[in-house]
C-alpha cells in the first residue's frame, strides 16, 4: 500500500514565482520630507548579476549560455500611478522614535538593531540609515508612519528619472556623489548625488528593501536596490557590494529574520497619492 502511494519521481520541476501584492496606502497631501512623483509609463530595464539562485524565476534554463558572475538584463513595460517617496532612507533616530511610540518588538530578535548600543543609536550616527532590520521590521515602521515600502518599479523610476539615467545624478560614476567608503554616512551627506526627484542615497550607503517580495512556494526572496558602501573582497561568490546603477537589482533570499538582518540593508518609505 505504501509503495502504491510513494512518489518515486526524482525530478525537481520549476515552480511559478508569484509576487506579493503591495499594501494599498494612500495620502491626500504630500507628507513632509517626501518627493511627489507623477504617473508614468516607461520601459524598465533591470540588470542582475548571474548567480545560481536565478532571477525573478528560479529556473536554471533562464541562464541560457550566460556565464556566472556576468550581467544579464531583463526588460518589461511598467506603469506607475502617482506616488510619494521619502527623500532619504529611514535613519536611526527616526527608527528610535518609532520604537518609543509603537513599542514594537519583533517576534525573533536575533541581530535586531545589532549596531545599537544599550538600546540606542550609536552616538554620532543618529542620521545614518538604520540597518540590521529585516523586511518585516521595515514594514512595521512603514505601517506606523502610515506609509508602505516602495515597489521595485517605483524605486527605480525615482532613482533614474524619466531619462533613465544610469546613476541618480547622470550616466557616469562621479566622485563625491555617493558613499564609497568603509562605513555608513549621514543620509544627506552627498547632495550632489540626488536623483532627478531630489532623493538622497539611492546609490551606495546601504541596499534598500523594496515591496517586491516573491515566492514560488518553496523559496521566498525580495529585490534589493541601490548597492552599499561595503564591498566584500576576495571571491566572486560573495554578494554584490559597492554603489550600483539605478537599474541594478539584487535577489535576496529570505531565510529567517536573524539572517536577513545585516549591516548593509536599510529602507525608505512610499505612499500612493
Amino acid at each position: 500500500a505504501l509503495d502504491s502511494r510513494a512518489g518515486l519521481d526524482a525530478g525537481f520541476p520549476p515552480l511559478r514565482t508569484v509576487r506579493k501584492a503591495a499594501p494599498d496606502v494612500k495620502v491626500n497631501a504630500l507628507p513632509e520630507n517626501m518627493a511627489a512623483v507623477p504617473a508614468a509609463s516607461f520601459r524598465m530595464k533591470v540588470e542582475f548579476q548571474v548567480r545560481e539562485c536565478g532571477f525573478y524565476e528560479s529556473r536554471s534554463d533562464l541562464l541560457g549560455s550566460t556565464k556566472l558572475h556576468q550581467p544579464v538584463v531583463f526588460e518589461r513595460d511598467a506603469s506607475l500611478k502617482p506616488y510619494a517617496i521619502d527623500l532619504t532612507p529611514v535613519t536611526n533616530a527616526q527608527f528610535a522614535r518609532f520604537l518609543a511610540s509603537a513599542k514594537y518588538a519583533p517576534r525573533y530578535k536575533e541581530n535586531f538593531l545589532r549596531h545599537w548600543i544599550d538600546g540606542a543609536p550609536p552616538r554620532g550616527k543618529e542620521d545614518h540609515p538604520v540597518v540590521y532590520v529585516d523586511l518585516d521590521d521595515a514594514r512595521a515602521y512603514a505601517r506606523w508612519a502610515a506609509k508602505r515600502l516602495p515597489t521595485e518599479e517605483e524605486w527605480q523610476y525615482v532613482a533614474q528619472g524619466p531619462d533613465a539615467l544610469r546613476y541618480p545624478w547622470g550616466n557616469e560614476m562621479k566622485e563625491g556623489a555617493c558613499n564609497a567608503g568603509e562605513d555608513t554616512t549621514g543620509v544627506t551627506a552627498f547632495p550632489d548625488g540626488r536623483s532627478p526627484f531630489g532623493c538622497y542615497d539611492m546609490c551606495g550607503n546601504t541596499w534598500e528593501w523594496t515591496e517586491s517580495e516573491h515566492s514560488d512556494g518553496r523559496t521566498r526572496f525580495c529585490i534589493l536596490r541601490g548597492g552599499s558602501h561595503y564591498i566584500a573582497k576576495g571571491s566572486h561568490w560573495y554578494a554584490d557590494g559597492g554603489p550600483k546603477p539605478a537599474n541594478f537589482a539584487a535577489k535576496f533570499l529570505l531565510m529567517w529574520p536573524g539572517v536577513d538582518r545585516c549591516a548593509t540593508i536599510g529602507f525608505r518609505c512610499a505612499a500612493s497619492l
